[in-house]
């Protein structure tokens, strides 16, 4: 099985809203004597909206199963607030002061369509929440499915027709979080040192069908026997957190790992979020291994 690395998670942020500074900008001046207005041009920096990357953000833009995607909260006819911006009803907030032409485009979302992740290496179903005009580009901003958000020009994605969505089979995501008292280094440690694989391999392998190398091609104690070809990983400390993402196809089939370690505030405690999927027949049968699977990182963290 292939492994292609993930160098970089592009724009990987724990945070949704981006906030925009302000630009001075200088009044008209006019001259009554003469009865003639002189324009002063206002000059606009390039706005940085298209291109953001953020799988991470799992508790501002949690995984939804593909038959829930119309229901996510959008904002319509109107470009959102800052508060909008920031509770996951939309993604990008523009200062009308420093772009006054931006204005939203005249489409209702959400919308399904189609996103290349470089970073994933997958032609990715997206829903679009928001579309805007900003300058002279055409900016988007969705949510992965898998969780998560990314914004791209509008020409970067292709928008599904009906048919194409009525041939999506209905599958689920297993998503949850555990609260653990240890590090997330400690965590980290059993997520990834070989040493525990076995322990591990026992809850989600109990037959020991996978091959014996299955862990030279993986970097957690972690596999899901059905998921396709790794088309890219990544797992390391990003911005004062743990995250690990695995990214796999198997012909039309795309599944993805995410884990992340996150502290509590005014606790010692780490949460363990995990969203893994999509799921077909096997949904409950793989939610009820991950539970136990994170349950046993639990205790083996808390042990050391």
């Amino acid at each position: 099985m292939k492994n292609k690395s993930i160098q970089t998670l592009v724009l990987l942020c724990l945070s949704s809203f981006i906030a925009c500074s302000q630009n001075n900008t200088s009044p008209e001046s006019s001259s009554t004597e003469k009865s003639a207005v002189k324009k002063t041009t206002i000059k606009q920096e390039p706005h940085s909206y298209g291109g953001w990357y953020c799988p991470d953000n799992l508790k501002g833009f949690p995984a939804v199963d593909i038959t829930n995607w119309e229901s996510v909260p959008v904002v319509n006819g109107r470009l959102p607030n800052k508060e909008e911006s920031r509770n996951g009803t939309s993604l990008i907030f523009v200062d009308q002061e420093k772009y006054p032409d931006a204005k939203p485009l005249d489409m209702t979302m959400p919308k399904l369509a189609r996103f290349y992740n470089h970073s994933s290496q997958k032609n990715e179903l997206i829903i679009v929440i928001q579309a805007i005009k900003i300058q002279e580009d055409s900016i988007v901003g969705f949510r992965y499915l898998n969780g998560g958000n990314g914004s791209a020009r509008i020409n970067e994605v292709k928008f599904l027709e009906e048919e194409e969505i009525d041939k999506i089979p209905s599958s689920h995501f297993v998503s949850f979080s555990m609260e653990i008292d240890a590090s997330q280094k400690e965590i980290w440690e059993i997520l990834t040192n070989k040493k525990y694989k076995e322990t591990l391999q026992a809850i989600f392998d109990s037959k020991n069908t996978l091959e014996a190398d299955w862990r030279e091609s993986s970097k957690l104690n972690f596999k899901y026997a059905r998921s396709g070809e790794i088309t890219a990983a990544w797992a390391g400390e990003m911005y004062g957190n743990y995250y690990a993402q695995i990214d796999c196809q198997k012909d039309d089939y795309q599944y993805v790992e995410k884990f992340l370690l996150t502290n509590y505030e005014l606790s010692n405690l780490t949460g363990l979020h995990i969203v893994c999927g999509p799921y077909y027949e096997d949904y409950e049968t793989q939610k009820d291994i991950l539970k136990k699977w994170a349950k046993k990182v639990k205790e083996l963290s808390e042990k050391n």
